[in-house]
């Protein structure tokens, strides 16, 4: 028998199109060297995949990361030095949205990586966004000089507070400021990214070989979520408002509309909005605590609420029970898949990561415990993810391969 590095590439490529789960695609690249770079960059397979938690391995200064699979408990390494000392702003269609570290040569820069083929596309710098008036390397801790906001919300008296400058860190800009980024599609030259980002938590969209980012016109601000769902845009606010964003490529001509009024959810990250496996839109709310037993500030989740999208009557019902469907929420783009497809998973169950900057006065580092786990919404009780260790830092995120 002859090396595996001879098996004729067109059928190597029909036994790839034939695993169905994301670790076996893992291994079928790790076999050699040749099957690596025969294989598609873009792998184009169309089965629902349980999402994996992928995190850094010893504080993100390994060249490889860790894949945690929630049904076996196991930890799988891959070899991705793409993403060494980054830190994870999204993830969709397979691909993580990564920001670099403030100490790195290039802090500002922004990466759309495919953790499984090692492919990465360069996204306009932080500095390419409507609230930054400049960035000065030189000046430490104060690299930034930026907007409060750049479009003040229509109902705000005081314009004053949002259009005066400041001057801040690249950490603060470049990390705590571009707050989430979601992809409409694997990227492609149709491909649109959105991002919330600045004080105001507003939005702005790039394609994947612009120069710079455009803002969103929307006369609104505090957005804390924002998905693609049947090629429309929809962002929800930190009152659980939720509108509908079309035209965005049409600058000041994008229609905004107002479709849900608000549900009582936290302030600050605590809502995500997730497609069902039925194809109804529902709004994760997520409740936290003080951890007063710490002698840092932290926060500790302590439960979940879900609210359909009622078209008909234009609001959000809550509702206790989403069947037999899974939900994957943190940094990335919030997902729901059946447990048909993955029997071994926990249905009418929330996986949650970490997705929330616990405060400014904490020092966020390897130290601080990582706030991850399972939520029933049957019982509304919570456990830890088997198998994981932690602390984990930087914050882990959701991946799929779709």
């Amino acid at each position: 028998m002859g090396p595996w590095s001879k098996l004729p590439v067109d059928l190597l490529k029909i036994i790839e199109d034939h695993l169905v789960l994301y670790i076996d695609k893992v291994r079928i690249r790790a076999v050699c060297v040749a099957w690596n770079s025969y294989l598609p960059k873009l792998p184009n397979h169309q089965v629902k995949q349980l999402l994996w938690l992928m995190h850094p391995l010893k504080n993100n200064t390994e060249a490889s990361h860790g894949l945690f699979n929630p049904i076996d408990e196991k930890i799988y390494k891959i070899y991705l030095p793409e993403a060494r000392g980054k830190m994870f702003k999204g993830s969709s269609y397979g691909w993580i949205v990564t920001v670099e570290d403030i100490h790195s040569i290039s802090p500002t820069d922004i990466y759309l990586i495919n953790p499984l083929t090692r492919a990465q596309i360069k996204l306009p710098q932080r500095t390419k966004f409507a609230d930054v008036v400049k960035y000065r390397p030189d000046e430490v801790d104060e690299e930034f000089i930026v907007r409060r906001c750049y479009d003040v919300p229509n109902d705000y008296q005081f314009v004053e507070d949002f259009i005066d400058e400041m001057s801040l860190s690249s950490y603060d800009v470049s990390l705590a400021l571009l707050r989430k980024v979601v992809l409409s599609s694997a990227p492609c030259d149709e491909c649109v990214v959105v991002s919330i980002y600045g004080q105001a938590c507003q939005l702005a969209w790039c394609r994947c070989n612009d120069e710079t980012w455009t803002h969103i016109y929307t006369g609104i601000s505090c957005f804390v979520d924002i998905i693609f769902h049947k090629s429309k845009l929809y962002a929800l606010t930190d009152i659980g408002e939720l509108f509908m964003i079309e035209n965005i490529e049409s600058g000041l001509g994008t229609k905004v509309t107002k479709i849900a009024s608000g549900v009582p959810i936290p302030k600050g990250r605590g809502g995500y909005l997730a497609v069902c496996s039925d194809g109804s839109l529902v709004l994760v709310g997520r409740y936290f605590e003080n951890d007063k037993n710490r002698k840092q500030y932290l926060v500790r989740t302590i439960g979940f609420k879900v609210y359909k999208f009622d078209s008909g009557n234009s609001s959000w019902v809550e509702v206790k029970n989403i069947g037999n469907d899974i939900l994957f929420v943190g940094y990335n783009s919030a997902r729901s898949i059946s447990s048909h497809d993955l029997s071994r998973c926990k249905k009418n169950h929330i996986y949650f990561s970490d997705s929330v900057r616990l405060s400014s006065n904490v020092d966020e580092n390897e130290n601080s415990d990582s706030d991850i786990g399972i939520f029933s919404l049957k019982d509304e009780t919570l456990e830890s993810l088997p198998g994981l260790q932690q602390p984990i830092w930087p914050r882990p995120i959701w991946i799929n391969v779709i």
